[in-house]
């Protein structure tokens, strides 16, 4: 499809959702009811602010016990609680990075009521949804958010980059377009991508050359669950979960109009990348537009440029939400293009492989409010993706011309829907019900059709409960029944079929989990779980060079589900100046697939041989996490992981492609407008190896970071990464076996400005 017709349709979108008239979302006038008449009780106004920049802080929610209500701060900080009878109320008011307070207010306030929060990094009772549906603040397993102050601080071209240093998250990389995290030691189909609750229609699980499509400028919110989470989200989430919350899906808003720029720059690559997106709200309804566009070059290395390592993509989209009495519904349409080179080392210097994608996406989010009924609240999610993926080779002969083969090539048009129904208590339990569908057809084409094309459906019905024990103790169970079918047709590479059959599973999964507070500071949780995983078409069926990865690959279409028996236990410690969390994890996988090589090379490919084979395993490894805030403005902290993979054989052989040790100490100062810090890296040899697979060193990396508010609202962040130049080589790199090295240092500059 033409980049033309759709770059024709921004400013379109871009008329209907972008003024320069800037009004705030509250009035000190009555509103109409929802009869239509105008309350009697005044409202109570208000404005949240930083308590040492004056700056206002969106988001920020104000809750009152006695009448069960409250409200959330607009952009410019301000609140709104309509028709609040006259008296005393005890209001507790909560921000992300802010320590909360509890104060009275006497209503009605002669003058404006302004409530100013101190920062605190330490202490942060942020509710991760992921991981809990209900939106308590419990925890059963490790989980982590990071909002939109931390991902500018970390702002790079992939999701895989940006997370890769969290606690247990490490990335696959093969160049910055298609790096992806991994948890635990847990890659691929085993880690679950979902974009605002949905499972995103690409296909960047199947390989390591294949890139997460979604443009990091576009996450608001990110939120990284560790540890198996099949019973909330199926087959995919044995390892973990990733939920990356886009902009465009208006699900609360506030009257007025905004927008915001993002821009952002880095020196290893060449790279730029910029932002816009706006939006115009009203009482009932909002309409959201962004546009994004994103280039870098090939990036750098010290020893050196990588050779296809460069990236372009773009995406825009426009999205309507509406809402009335106990409905509230969003919607949002996008696309992205993206194009990026692959560094997968062909003998011939004039010959590269470039990968050339695109992706349609519709999602749509509705809540129901229900009264007289056991379900209190109905959401029903949606999602529907067109995704189309050439990898094209690219023969440049002596005359300047440039000749081009379609290698391989997927079409895949994916849809999911999920119903939740969330129960009124009974008998001391609160719980989500849960039914999820899935539909995937995939079309594979090209000279090296890897497998036949496939047909696949997913249902699954699931029961999510939690209930309190007592004053400090809460216990979580569920379970998911999921019924799924996979069917093969033929195609210009695989003739017949017939003698597969058609694949068909009934699984069960379920958790059980204990979450103790014995005191207001300290918190245990423990979780156990039955997890599991269907086989990938490629791991099935695949039989044919794959230039994109680099390699041949065989599969084997006798391979069973993975099915993981996993628990986790953490102890966490929160104070005003310490936050300490340790946890300890401990996976049996049976039947858990590797992709090895077999030592052969493919002629006439000339490709490395690889296959899929499985063994029982176990993955067993620990997290520590110590942040401590030394003084109003000075903070430090560290955090160390590991994770130890084998095979349970005799010789309890490594799996392949284990991180290494891992020690991150960082360093932070804030004053005023001002932030500055600076980061250490020690990463362990790893020599720990599966067979054929080559050890690396260690090596020890530094960063520093800057930042400045400005009283505009705008934000500047500048990071050096790789400080010293260090050549250093990362273990789960698939860039030539790791001959490869590492970028080498980099400075990446971003700007947020609202408006």
């Amino acid at each position: 499809m033409s980049y033309l017709y759709r770059l024709a349709l921004i400013p379109f979108i871009f008329s209907a959702a972008i003024s320069t008239e800037v009004h705030s979302s509250s009035n000190s006038e009555n509103r109409p009811g929802i009869t239509g008449e105008l309350q009697e009780d005044p409202p109570l106004e208000g404005i949240i602010l930083d308590a040492d920049s004056d700056e206002p802080l969106p988001g920020a929610t104000i809750f009152l016990s006695e009448v069960e209500t409250g409200s959330t701060a607009g952009r410019d900080g301000k609140f709104r609680i309509e028709a609040l009878p006259p008296g005393s109320y005890m209001a507790e008011v909560r921000f992300i990075g802010y320590r909360s307070r509890i104060i009275e207010i006497d209503h009605p306030v002669d003058d404006e009521l302004v409530i100013r929060l101190e920062a605190d990094l330490i202490r942060s009772l942020d509710v991760v949804v992921t991981s809990s549906p209900l939106g308590r603040d419990l925890q059963y397993q490790p989980a982590r958010a990071l909002n939109v102050r931390e991902l500018q601080a970390r702002t790079a071209p992939s999701v895989g980059e940006i997370l890769d240093g969290s606690p247990g998250v490490t990335m696959r990389s093969f160049g910055s377009a298609p790096a992806r995290p991994v948890i635990r030691g847990m890659d691929g189909e085993r880690i679950l991508i979902l974009q605002n609750g949905e499972r995103l229609g690409d296909l960047s699980a199947t390989a390591h050359d294949h890139a997460v499509h979604i443009d990091p400028l576009l996450i608001d919110r990110v939120e990284v669950v560790r540890g198996p989470a099949s019973l909330l989200y199926g087959s995919s989430a044995l390892g973990g979960v990733v939920n990356l919350f886009s902009f465009g899906l208006p699900r609360e808003w506030d009257e007025g109009r905004g927008g915001e720029l993002r821009l952002q720059g880095a020196s290893v690559n060449r790279l730029g990348a910029g932002t816009i997106r706006g939006r115009i709200g009203e009482e009932q309804w909002a309409l959201t537009g962004f546009a994004n566009y994103r280039h870098g070059g090939n990036i750098r290395t010290p020893d050196g440029h990588l050779p296809g390592s460069w990236l372009d993509s773009y995406s825009f989209g426009s999205g309507f939400g509406y809402r009335n009495g106990r409905i509230e519904s969003g919607t949002v349409i996008s696309t992205m293009g993206f194009d990026y080179g692959l560094p997968e080392g062909l003998d011939d210097p004039a010959e590269s492989v470039e990968i050339r994608s695109d992706r349609w996406s519709a999602q749509s989010i509705t809540t129901i409010g229900m009264s007289g009924s056991f379900f209190e609240k109905l959401e029903l999610r949606m999602n529907a993706d067109w995704f189309d993926q050439k990898e094209i080779e690219v023969e440049r002969v002596g005359d300047g011309t440039v000749e081009e083969d379609l290698d391989l090539r997927f079409e895949q048009l994916a849809s999911s829907g999920t119903v939740l129904m969330h129960h009124r208590p009974l008998a001391g339990f609160e719980g989500v019900w849960g039914l999820h569908l899935n539909y995937r057809n995939i079309e594979v084409s090209g000279d090296e059709a890897l497998t036949p094309d496939a047909r696949s459906a997913h249902a699954g019905l699931f029961i999510y409960e939690e209930v309190d024990i007592g004053q400090i103790t809460s216990f979580q169970l569920g379970s998911r029944l999921e019924y799924q079918r996979m069917g093969l047709h033929e195609n210009e590479m695989f003739y017949d079929v017939s003698e597969y059959g058609v694949r068909r599973n009934l699984i069960f999964s379920g958790s059980v989990g204990f979450n103790v507070r014995p005191t207001e500071r300290l918190e245990l949780g423990m979780q156990l779980a039955r997890a599991y995983r269907t086989p990938t078409l490629e791991e099935l069926y695949a039989d044919a060079p794959h230039p994109g990865a680099g390699v041949y690959e065989i599969g084997d279409s006798d391979l069973s589900n993975e099915v993981s028996i996993g628990s986790d236990l953490f102890i966490r410690y929160l104070d005003d100046s310490v936050h300490i969390e340790v946890t300890g994890f401990l996976n049996l996988v049976n039947h858990y697939i590797m992709f090895s090589p077999t030592g052969e090379t493919d002629n006439p490919s000339g490709l490395p041989v690889y296959y899929y084979h499985a063994h029982d395993a176990t993955l067993k490894g620990f997290e520590a996490d110590l942040q401590m805030q030394l003084s109003q403005r000075f903070r430090t902290g560290f955090t160390l992981d590991a994770v130890y993979g084998s095979r349970r054989d005799a010789d309890s052989t490594p799996l392949p492609y284990m991180p290494p040790p891992r020690l991150r100490w960082n360093m932070e100062f804030e004053s005023g407008s001002w932030s500055a810090g600076m980061r250490l890296r020690g990463v362990s040899s790893q020599n720990r190896v599966a067979p054929l697979e080559e050890p690396t060193g260690r090596y020890l990396l530094a960063g520093l970071d800057a930042g400045y508010r400005f009283d505009t609202g705008v934000r500047v962040h500048a990071r050096l990464d790789n400080l010293f130049n260090v050549r250093y080589r990362d273990h789960l790199s698939r860039v030539e076996d790791r001959q490869n090295p590492m970028p080498g240092r980099n400075l990446v500059l971003s700007i947020h400005h609202e408006f």
